[in-house]
């Protein structure tokens, strides 16, 4: 088995030699948890286990309004304009649901006045409103630019229609039956024990320590940002991949999502904005939420992956992708900024994506 094999050993000495203080990993195949990893250096404490995961928020959410949307809730194509009034301007009148979860709405990733709303300790709804006053970048569906804001938006839309929260909703129809107990989107009051338990981030450059509202601040902590805002586990993770890789049921034959809702945001569906520029239809695909593996780009997920493995990114250094041929997945979560951690990052996934493909026969 991988656990007692090379690959562990192989991973243990990238992370140790590494300048990442904070890093748990976890992989397998199906059910079954073939690799786990912790490292922890510095002032790390040894039992801070919770990771802000960052942008692996974004697909997460992303499940939520798919599932919605298979149980009559909306329609992917339906217009933001017929949930938020605001949107019935201009250039704003043709964005879809399905630009939000595709990227290819045209609005920003992040708000010229970001920082200032941080600094005031802005609520979601408040990202949300100064998003309705922008110009988008470019037309729906003629360009694909990453966008953050555009899940500040959803909310918005998903809120109402629920009658509760979106983090009350993710926790009963996702967290809960998935039994991921140490993940939420942001940290609730009566979670007081967490904050003890949560690991720092390292700050990217345009974060002070001193500020409060950088990654590791109490306000950011529990805003519970859609576009970033999840506090999560390795083991917590891998449950929800094993889960989406076995059509959303799960081990004990409990369907939590349906088959329908798993296959359509897993499916490339940028491929059908003919309007889109051949790279984003061909080779930089995405689908609901969820990116696919790009073998060329800077934020490949594997060298060893082919393309229509499906995961995602985050900022604070993180990482999860999930493959379909060999029913394997893996997740890897630091403390320290993407752009730090990237390097290493890849290649604790080359050597887990090597060696999961190889058992599997791929």
């Amino acid at each position: 088995m991988m656990q007692s094999g090379e690959t562990v050993q192989r991973v243990q000495s990238i992370l140790q030699r590494s300048g990442v203080t904070a890093a748990d990993v976890s992989a397998g195949r199906g059910n079954q948890r073939l690799l786990e990893c912790s490292h922890r250096g510095g002032e790390i404490v040894a039992d801070a286990t919770l990771f802000l995961t960052a942008s692996l928020t974004k697909p997460i959410v992303s499940l939520l309004a798919v599932q919605l949307a298979a149980e009559g809730y909306f329609s992917l194509n339906e217009p933001v304009r017929s949930f938020l009034p605001e949107f019935r301007r201009g250039p704003l009148r043709r964005i879809t649901l399905r630009h939000l979860l595709t990227h290819t709405s045209g609005l920003p990733d992040m708000l010229p006045e970001n920082e200032e709303l941080r600094t005031r300790h802005a609520t979601v709804r408040e990202f949300a409103e100064r998003t309705a006053l922008q110009l988008p970048a470019f037309a729906p569906a003629e360009d694909c630019s990453y966008c953050s804001m555009g899940f500040a938006v959803l909310q918005q839309v998903l809120e109402p229609l629920l009658g509760r929260s979106l983090p009350e909703v993710l926790s009963e129809r996702l967290f809960e039956p998935l039994q991921m107990r140490e993940t939420s989107l942001g940290i609730r009051e009566e979670q007081s024990d967490w904050w003890s338990r949560a690991v720092a981030c390292e700050l990217p450059p345009g974060q002070s320590p001193d500020s409060d509202w950088n990654w590791n601040s109490r306000y950011w902590r529990s805003l519970g940002a859609p576009w970033g805002g999840l506090t999560s586990t390795a083991t917590d993770l891998s449950r929800l991949l094993s889960c989406l890789l076995a059509d959303g049921v799960l081990e004990s034959g409990e369907r939590v999502l349906s088959s329908a809702a798993v296959q359509t945001a897993t499916q490339n569906q940028t491929q059908h904005f003919h309007g889109l520029p051949v790279l984003h239809r061909q080779f930089r695909p995405w689908g609901l939420g969820w990116r696919f593996n790009w073998p060329d780009h800077a934020g490949c997920f594997s060298d060893f992956l082919p393309t229509n493995v499906w995961g995602h990114w985050g900022a604070t250094g993180t990482l999860m992708w999930a493959d379909p041929e060999t029913a394997s997945w893996c997740v890897i979560l630091t403390n320290q900024p993407w752009e730090v951690s990237q390097q290493t990052i890849l290649r604790v996934s080359n050597s887990v994506a090597a060696a999961l493909r190889a058992e599997g026969g791929a």
